[in-house]
């Protein structure tokens, strides 16, 4: 495999959620100033959101394949397939216009470069080394356990294009996640309280491997992604804040390690469900 120089690029993600979830009794650190329950609600929520922006992660990682003449071998939740846009000279992107697929609206870009980082008109399997994508999406979700609004945006820059390479790598970088959240009782006879949040923070994409565009398509091998999460949460018994790290570790398959201030999750990269380990 030939060596190459891991390229990374800064994105904004932005999120605006309303939930429903129920949260358990998982141990963990209790915060300042509140019970060991809802610090553990807070652990629950702040995985739900992070399995589904994973999720949603992969998902936009595979979309991507399209810019190289990949055919989508599977509809995506969130993204309509892929079409050719056209070259802007100016900007020395490809730019193209909104497109919805369900309740869910993405506008993207992209580009090529070659080895010494010159933007190229065209992807050439031969020549382009590296390419940056852009996207924005919004939309509804709706889950089993919760639902919500969200705005989110990625900048992702992927290396190892040139040549007869069996991977490619995947880098980005978030330089502001936010959210707003609120997770119910699971019941109406529940004793828990309802739980709201304003989560900011920051996401990492790091060393992400995937096979090569003109390989079969699979999950992740290896990399991370890691959020952080400022949280600040208001229920009846008032304003707090605390903060939480979360980092979803790929190993190639569908069920991948989620870890939330040493809280371990199982993540189902197919459907964003997360799954918290028990001993």
């Amino acid at each position: 495999m030939m060596k190459h120089t891991l390229l990374r690029a800064a994105a904004a993600l932005t999120i605006t959620s309303v939930f429903t979830a129920c949260g358990d009794g998982a141990s963990a650190p209790t915060d300042a100033g509140v019970s060991a329950s809802v610090t553990a609600a807070t652990t629950v929520d702040v995985a739900t959101m992070s399995g589904d922006a994973a999720k949603e992660d992969v998902e936009t990682f595979k979309a991507n394949r399209g810019a190289f003449g990949i055919a989508q071998l599977a509809d995506f939740e969130r993204f309509a397939r892929w079409e050719p846009c056209p070259y802007d000279a100016t900007a020395k992107r490809f730019v193209c216009v909104s497109r919805s697929k369900g309740p869910f609206t993405n506008t993207r870009s992209y580009a090529y470069f070659d080895a010494t980082g010159s933007a190229q008109t065209a992807y050439d399997a031969n020549t382009t080394a590296s390419a940056n994508f852009r996207w924005s999406l919004s939309g509804d979700i709706t889950k089993e356990k919760w639902s919500g609004s969200m705005n989110r945006e990625r900048n992702i820059t992927i290396t190892g294009l040139a040549g007869s390479n069996n991977t490619i790598t995947i880098n980005g970088t978030g330089a502001a996640e936010r959210q707003r959240t609120r997770f119910s009782k699971s019941s109406t006879t529940s004793t828990e309280v309802e739980r709201a949040y304003d989560m900011s923070g920051s996401v990492t994409i790091k060393d992400v491997v995937t096979p090569a565009v003109r390989l079969p398509d699979s999950y992740p091998s290896s990399g991370t992604i890691t959020r952080t999460h400022l949280v600040t949460r208001t229920d009846a018994d008032g304003t707090k804040t605390t903060s939480r790290t979360s980092v979803v570790t790929f190993n190639g398959t569908q069920f991948v390690p989620l870890v939330v201030n040493g809280v371990e999750f199982t993540l189902d990269l197919s459907t964003g469900v997360v799954t918290k380990k028990t001993a």
